[in-house]
């Protein structure tokens, strides 16, 4: 054999075994050395809120750091891609769940933003609006629960805060035209219909002084708030509409 043929005959073997070195490596392996270390679910300074929250909220699911992908879908968008790509952009510290299942409030920890807090706050507000399309209500709390109101009270402001809920018997398509009341509901929101003239904007996302004042106003003598008298015993007045609300819940 000439020496051309053994130094190709030698290449060729040499070629075989690493071959077969890199497919032993590419192997599935069983893990028996493997070894992982747990990884906070949450953080330190949720615990206390997320106890504070459950004894608010006796007897429902209490659930800290949700995606809002993970707890809504879209019901109608132009751009259903655009409408879930929004989706993955947010989450919320807190999600409570009615008898359902489905979220009926969220809550963020407030935090005080040096840098970007233009783009935070824009932030907060889309998350605010799309939320609010599905009726959850988003409540900024404080971040220590020492500057919270006892859980009773608290749980009492939040009825007075409850969005209605969207109809859950359907999905809107793409094709489907907006119809007029729809954009109508769009611009005003229930809560600015009903309800006597504050500061608090229902455009705006609600913190703790907003509740507050919500409750105060709800909830003194003299209100012109009517429980449960029917349409025709509205009072009649001020909207809280500002002109420029993104509120698009209706429909």
């Amino acid at each position: 054999m000439s020496p051309l043929w053994i130094a190709i005959a030698i290449c060729l073997v040499l070629l075989g075994m690493g071959l077969g070195a890199w497919l032993y490596t590419r192997r599935p392996s069983a893990g028996l050395d493997d070894r992982y270390t747990p990884e906070p679910l949450i953080a330190r300074e949720q615990v206390a809120m997320l106890e504070y929250l459950i004894k608010t909220f006796p007897g429902q699911v209490v659930i800290p750091n949700v995606p809002l992908r993970n707890m809504l879908s879209v019901r109608r968008a132009a751009n259903r891609k655009r409408a879930r790509q929004r989706l993955d952009q947010h989450k919320v510290d807190f999600v409570v769940c009615g008898d359902d299942g489905r979220p009926v409030f969220a809550f963020d920890m407030e935090q005080y933003h040096l840098s970007d807090a233009n783009a935070k706050a824009h932030q907060a507000k889309v998350k605010n609006r799309v939320l609010k399309t599905a009726g959850v209500r988003l409540v900024y709390v404080k971040p220590s629960i020492n500057r919270m109101p006892s859980p009773d009270e608290f749980r009492q402001q939040l009825k007075l805060a409850a969005l209605p809920r969207p109809a859950f018997n359907r999905r809107a398509t793409d094709r489907e035209t907006v119809s007029p009341r729809q954009q109508l509901e769009s611009q005003f929101s229930e809560f600015d219909q009903t309800y006597s003239p504050s500061t608090f904007r229902e455009s705006e996302v609600m913190g703790m002084s907003g509740l507050a004042e919500l409750d105060e106003m709800l909830g003194r003598p003299g209100s012109r708030r009517v429980r449960d008298s029917g349409p025709d015993s509205l009072q009649s007045g001020h909207s809280g509409f500002d002109g420029g609300t993104n509120d698009i819940r209706g429909g």
